[in-house]
């Protein structure tokens, strides 16, 4: 009995098999840090995540947004407890530079990614003289652009595991801009002390012409 040749498995040519498989897709949203011209974002500090509240913060209400603290230039400030040992250095800074800030008609706001337990740590025990709030679950980062779930600073730096924002200073105008900031993507700069100072006087002098 003669067997059909029509249908040998040789016959068949073999589907190609992929070197390798896509990656399932993930939408991933980079950060895209807000910078000098731009808006003053709609962020609002619950009083409940006050961790020290200077003359800044002394009448704020249970819910104060951002905008409402701009009666003089702010120079808002983020800072993580998880960025080793650079948050120290910039805490550090901050001190030094708090009473130009207030001198050349400006307020400084430090806004921390921990409560007030973990700021603690940084400050080991030294006083605070400026305000400084919890932004719990980075709410105001995200809306600064210096904070997405999906674009981890442990993809650019290595030695930070944690879910962290990049570090960020701002200086918000009474006219409702942001006319400075450095945003720190690599974790090298110092502040740039005379270019801060100057663009808070240079805002406060603004504020006082329009006034």
């Amino acid at each position: 009995m003669l067997m059909s040749n029509l249908h040998r498995y040789a016959d068949y040519l073999p589907l190609p098999v992929p070197d390798r498989f896509n990656a399932p897709t993930f939408k991933r949203n980079k950060i895209a840090p807000l910078s000098a011209g731009d808006a003053i974002p709609e962020a609002n500090l619950p009083r409940t995540q006050f961790i020290h509240a200077s003359t800044l913060l002394s009448d704020a209400s249970e819910q104060t947004a951002i905008r409402t603290l701009v009666s003089r230039p702010l120079v808002a400030v983020f800072i993580s407890l998880h960025w080793n040992g650079y948050a120290e250095k910039l805490l550090q800074e901050l001190y030094s530079l708090y009473a130009d800030i207030r001198i050349m008609g400006g307020e400084l706001l430090v806004i921390s990614d921990e409560d007030s337990s973990g700021f603690s740590s940084l400050t080991q025990k030294q006083a605070v003289p400026f305000s400084t709030v919890w932004d719990r679950q980075h709410k105001i980062a995200t809306q600064f652009g210096i904070y997405s779930s999906s674009d981890p600073i442990w993809d650019r730096i290595s030695g930070i595991n944690a879910d962290v924002p990049v570090p960020a200073i701002y200086v918000l105008d009474p006219s409702g801009k942001i006319v400075f900031d450095q945003v720190d993507l690599y974790f090298e700069k110092r502040i740039p002390v005379r270019d801060l100072l100057s663009a808070v006087y240079d805002a406060a002098s603004h504020r006082e012409k329009a006034a």
